[in-house]
């Protein structure tokens, strides 16, 4: 079973294609590493996966979800931790996660 299949999945952003026709799957037990230079579309990718950003055209099925039809189910599924500094950086790695856990439901 395929748990993150992404079909035909494009971002745009005005005349920059960062993302063009992504055909992934990732299998449930899949070690898996998304690898590319700076401005290669990986955290476009990882932003689309996680309802972060919706895509221009195409779709991605994470844990039996749609990503465009299914935005709540994925989200409830999935957290994404960024490299930039906490959102709140005052505050404990636990309240920044409950913090953030609040935003997102």
């Amino acid at each position: 079973m395929q748990e993150i299949k992404t079909t035909q999945l494009v971002k745009q952003y005005k005349n920059l294609t960062a993302v063009d026709k992504l055909g992934l799957e990732i299998r449930q037990g899949e070690l898996f590493s998304l690898l590319g230079v700076n401005g290669a579309g990986k955290t476009t990718v990882i932003k689309m996966l996680s309802c972060l950003t919706k895509p221009t055209s195409g779709d991605a099925i994470v844990g039996g979800y749609s990503i465009t039809n299914e935005p709540v189910q994925v989200k409830r599924l999935i957290g994404v931790s960024p490299q930039e500094t906490a959102v709140a950086p005052n505050l404990s790695v636990k309240e920044n996660l409950e913090l953030i856990c609040g935003i997102h439901g």
